[in-house]
């Protein structure tokens, strides 16, 4: 790999970075701010559910709306996404716009209906199933830009697989190249600083986080689309 197209994988993983960023923000907000549910985590979700069906009293409708929103965002965004990827058109950025869309929309509903506190129902549960759906449609999207490692909204695997790149013994495979596990050490450090960032932004409360984090998805979003140079290299290209 020469040094320009390098640099343009380089630029792509900040990008995903940023957008990993917001992930972990979104969940922040869900978790911390809107009830006890994620909006990306959906291994937390199930798990709640679960927990529900021994405990007695363990709330499960926040949970169960989440995980029934992601799931009709990753639908939703597998029907587009391959089927403007089948005509050759370009999806990434208008799939990206989508859901900084959807996020920016809960965030007003929130703002709205209850400015800087927390809504009462039912616009909570809205605002939650829009941010659940947003991150379901990011998660389908980010399987289609096919960028490895960066899914930008799970890290179970990556973190298993940065681990395992640790200094290896005499039987162990090669080390993977520098570039791969900088995106993995990206996508787990994105997620933890997403959190943290999440966990700030609702000092504002839960509506002006939300717009915080929607203009930041926008503004990487708008520099994706308008800069040439952060296109991947047209032999490896799988962002469109």
């Amino acid at each position: 790999m020469n040094s320009e197209p390098a640099r343009r994988h380089v630029r792509i993983a900040v990008v995903l970075f940023a957008l990993t960023v917001t992930a972990g923000a979104v969940d922040a907000i869900t978790f911390l701010g809107l009830g006890h549910a994620f909006a990306a985590l959906t291994t937390g979700n199930v798990l709640f559910l679960g927990f529900g069906v021994v405990r007695a009293g363990t709330p499960v409708a926040r949970p169960a709306e989440a995980l029934a929103a992601f799931t009709v965002g990753t639908l939703a965004a597998h029907m587009v996404v391959t089927r403007l990827d089948r005509r050759g058109r370009g999806w990434f950025v208008r799939a990206v716009t989508v859901e900084a869309g959807t996020v920016l929309a809960a965030g007003l509903l929130v703002v709205g209906t209850s400015g800087r506190h927390t809504p009462a129902e039912p616009s909570l549960s809205l605002a939650v199933v829009l941010l659940a759906a947003a991150m379901g449609w990011r998660s389908r999207v980010m399987m289609q830009a096919r960028i490895p490692d960066m899914p930008t909204t799970v890290l179970q695997m990556t973190l298993v697989k940065l681990l395992s790149d640790l200094p290896p013994g005499r039987s162990a495979a090669p080390r993977e190249p520098p570039l791969a596990r900088a995106r993995r050490a990206g996508t787990v450090c994105g997620v933890f600083a997403g959190g943290i960032v999440g966990a700030l932004l609702l000092r504002l409360g839960p509506g002006p986080a939300l717009l915080c984090v929607a203009g930041l998805s926008g503004c990487v979003t708008a520099l994706y689309a308008r800069a040439r140079r952060l296109r991947p290299p047209p032999e490896t290209a799988s962002v469109r």
